[in-house]
């Protein structure tokens, strides 16, 4: 039988209790909160970065700040801040103008200037065309919204300044999760190829691989001969017609067009594939890579799977090396999928990165011709940042 002192006491304890219930369960809650803001700053940046790449680059074709300015919204469009694509306002949002070495600042442009800059401010504010960021829990803390922005900043020499020349090889997911993606990853690969050939130099060249459990080969259903590797040694731009692709390029079009995606991904094969064709082209040029891919390394166990992995990791260290540069381009459909239960890995592809290389990433297939464009337009213009 209870006494009154001890039905108190057990009073106390159980007020006790939900008391740090509730102090727990406030600061799980914070915490979630903290961890959307985290993420939100550091895609707001990458946005940013690759805004103002994608303008900068443009810029270089001549100054047209309208034109420049569309490039970098575009960009912005095509990657997301917490799973939404961005919204920048061109007028506010992207700042376009001579860049002055010595004050080290974007300013009015004249013609005394030999580079260009794009600083663009990435926002998620009150006052944004998305609005700022909602908080899950923040609500209980009296924060329902939080306002943030990045900045990105780069600059150019404008038209004029010569250019490196540029050998790069696009290395092409081919495997089954792509299948809904092909048609769109092909357009948006020849869509950079052509750019370049538009625009090329005597040097500059061009090269594709697509992978899947090996390098890809054609089936029955596809334009080439069955067995057929879809594989296209590095090859000259300079020398062809601005307005036609070499008809080498033109035959792995019309072969890759055709291809039916399946099996496993292994993208190791075609990076050291890549890597071979590059360094036996000599070294007088700026060697690049552009991996296109919905997901990460994956094989038909775990084994497998993480031997892909490591494998792929080992490819990039070893471009990294030779000084070969590598961009990834991720297309993002499933990203909140756990690595090896089919969602996409952009953190993976990301790791990839090397030697001044950037890492884009979008939900809409459509949106990857955007992309290509965009690396291809870096590649040319060789914009860097500054901030």
């Amino acid at each position: 039988m209870w006494t009154q002192h001890e039905e108190s006491q057990q009073g106390t304890v159980l007020v006790m209790v939900v008391l740090a219930l509730m102090v727990l369960l406030g600061m799980a809650a914070l915490s979630i909160d903290v961890s959307r803001l985290a993420l939100a700053k550091q895609e707001l940046q990458d946005v940013a970065d690759a805004a103002a790449l994608a303008g900068c680059a443009r810029l270089r074709q001549g100054f047209d700040i309208h034109q420049a300015q569309q490039a970098a919204v575009e960009i912005a469009n095509a990657n997301t801040v917490l799973g939404r694509p961005l919204v920048l306002d061109p007028a506010i949002d992207v700042e376009i103008g001579g860049w002055d070495p010595q004050a080290q600042q974007i300013v009015p442009w004249s013609a005394t200037f030999t580079a260009v800059a794009v600083k663009v401010t990435a926002r998620r504010t009150t006052d944004s065309p998305d609005g700022p960021i909602p908080m899950i829990f923040g609500g209980l803390f009296g924060v329902e919204h939080v306002d943030m922005a990045a900045l990105g900043a780069a600059s150019v020499r404008s038209s004029t300044s010569p250019r490196d020349v540029v050998e790069i090889i696009v290395v092409q997911d081919a495997s089954g999760s792509f299948q809904e993606e092909w048609a769109d990853a092909i357009d948006g690969d020849w869509a950079m190829i052509d750019l370049m050939n538009g625009v090329s130099i005597a040097g500059d060249s061009v090269g594709f691989v697509a992978f899947d459990n090996d390098i890809a080969s054609t089936d029955e259903g596809g334009r080439g001969v069955p067995g057929d590797s879809l594989s296209l040694e590095v090859t000259e731009l300079y020398d062809d017609d601005e307005e036609n692709l070499p008809p080498a390029v033109n035959d792995m079009y019309n072969l890759a067009s055709g291809h039916s995606p399946n099996g496993y991904t292994n993208p190791a094969v075609a990076i050291n594939w890549a890597i071979d064709q590059l360094l036996a082209g000599g070294s007088e040029s700026r060697k690049v890579i552009v991996m296109v891919s919905d997901g990460m390394p994956y094989g038909s166990t775990d084994a497998i799977t993480a031997q892909r992995r490591q494998a792929t990791i080992d490819a990039a260290e070893r471009a990294a090396v030779a000084g070969i540069r590598i961009h990834t381009v991720t297309l993002t459909v499933e990203d909140e999928g756990a690595y090896g239960t089919g969602g996409a890995d952009f953190e993976f592809n990301e790791s990839l990165v090397c030697n001044g290389g950037y890492a884009l990433r979008t939900h809409d297939p459509e949106q990857l011709c955007d992309l290509m464009l965009a690396v291809g337009n870096i590649e040319i213009g060789h914009p860097r940042l500054f901030l």
